[in-house]
């Protein structure tokens, strides 16, 4: 329901008034008076309704009111003294600084009576929004501020401790270094990063970026860091089975995520070719069926369900399982660089359509558990990454519990 109308008058003298009260307290009345005379009169160039304010010395206001607004502003659109009341708001809040900031807007709503903070939003004089907006500018401000210099050296630190936790410290020094340099021959950025073997050399860092990154354009920087993610990500999911970008993820403060974001760096989109994940989906496969068979048997198996459904899923004529070469592991599976081109969601369909068929082929007793089996193969990270594109293993597991 809309509020009652109120008279401009009542609206900015209600506004003004707290504003003086809340700046008196904590600096000084005759302080505030300053500031507030001197917000008003740069804004009555652009609001000249401004003009019938007059904000009067501390000595009078035992005889008059501090704030002395004349009739005539009633005269004007409340839209218009809506928005002054709004840029007036911002100006104080500039003067104030950051952290005063915070809690003038605060203690400016709890000066001002229920009704006129309802009517006032009415008006767009909203005092939540204009806190919001502030606690916004403010982070984002000191985001900016974070320069190249600064994010590659807490990526590359975070990179390094992950990789010690992970792998040990000798083969954290050795993998950061040898991708460092080997990128650096494409990405200029790099050359500017200095891993020290903090094995050997005790109490120095073991990041060191030279500050002339930081004449670099952002977006090359971002570039670069997001080269070495994808690269060690996508080594470590193959050959540790572990994602570096999700614990990355958990290192990261929003501070560094938002800066990231805007080099162009969406640790989101960062993930495992289409390839890989085929791969290790039907090494998984082979495996746990080859718990209750010979493997040459499980790989005829895998590759009869390619034909099956390669009319459905064109993609699958692209997939060829070697059973001569099984022994080789991944390698034996071969998937054209093609199936990058294929939409994951229906590449997820195809994956999720073959391992039921196969479920269902291997009965009752070799069927029991095959998705936790299937999982425990897999491993966490490419669990992760094939449920992203369509890949429901939990209904997979659902319906095998109805039927055993």
């Amino acid at each position: 329901m809309r509020m009652p109308q109120m008279a401009n008058k009542d609206i900015l003298g209600i506004i003004l008034k707290s504003t003086i009260g809340v700046i008196g307290r904590r600096t000084s009345e005759a302080y505030a008076n300053v500031i507030i005379s001197s917000a008003i009169d740069e804004l009555k160039e652009k609001y000249n309704f401004l003009q019938f304010i007059e904000i009067k010395g501390t000595q009078y206001k035992e005889i008059f009111d501090t704030v002395d607004i004349k009739q005539d502003i009633n005269n004007f659109k409340t839209k218009e003294v809506g928005e002054a009341a709004k840029f007036f708001i911002k100006k104080i809040i500039r003067v104030m600084g950051k952290n005063a900031g915070y809690y003038f807007l605060r203690e400016i709503k709890e000066e001002i009576p229920y009704d006129y903070e309802q009517y006032m939003k009415e008006i767009g004089v909203d005092f939540d929004l204009l806190q919001l907006q502030f606690i916004t500018e403010i982070k984002s401000s000191a985001k900016m501020q974070i320069e190249n210099s600064d994010i590659l050296r807490f990526t590359f630190k975070t990179l390094f401790y992950i990789l010690d936790r992970e792998i040990g410290r000798d083969s954290a020094y050795i993998t950061l270094s040898e991708y460092t340099l080997r990128l650096s021959t494409k990405y200029e950025v790099l050359k500017y990063i200095k891993i020290n073997d903090i094995r050997v050399i005790q109490g120095i860092d073991v990041i060191n970026v030279d500050k002339r990154v930081d004449s670099f354009r952002p977006t090359l920087v971002g570039i670069a860091i997001q080269k070495v993610i994808q690269e060690l990500n996508f080594s470590f999911i193959e050959q540790e089975n572990f994602s570096i970008i999700e614990i990355l993820k958990n290192h990261l403060n929003a501070d560094y995520i938002f800066k990231l974001g805007a080099m162009g760096v969406d640790l989101n989109v960062i993930q495992l070719k289409q390839s890989l994940i085929v791969k290790h989906v039907f090494k998984a496969l082979i495996d746990v069926v080859n718990e209750t068979t010979t493997q040459s048997y499980a790989v005829l198996m895998i590759n009869n369900m390619l034909k099956k459904h390669e009319d459905r899923f064109e993609y699958l004529k692209l997939i060829n399982i070697d059973s001569t070469r099984f022994s080789e592991g991944i390698d034996a599976i071969i998937i054209p660089e093609e199936i990058e081109q294929v939409r994951e969601s229906e590449l997820g369909r195809g994956l999720q359509k073959i391992m039921e068929t196969l479920i269902k082929s291997l009965g009752d007793e070799a069927g029991h558990n095959f998705v936790e089996k299937f999982k425990k193969r897999l491993g966490k990270a490419y669990i992760l990454r094939i449920e992203e594109i369509g890949m429901n293993l939990h209904m997979m597991e659902l319906r095998q519990n109805l039927i055993w």
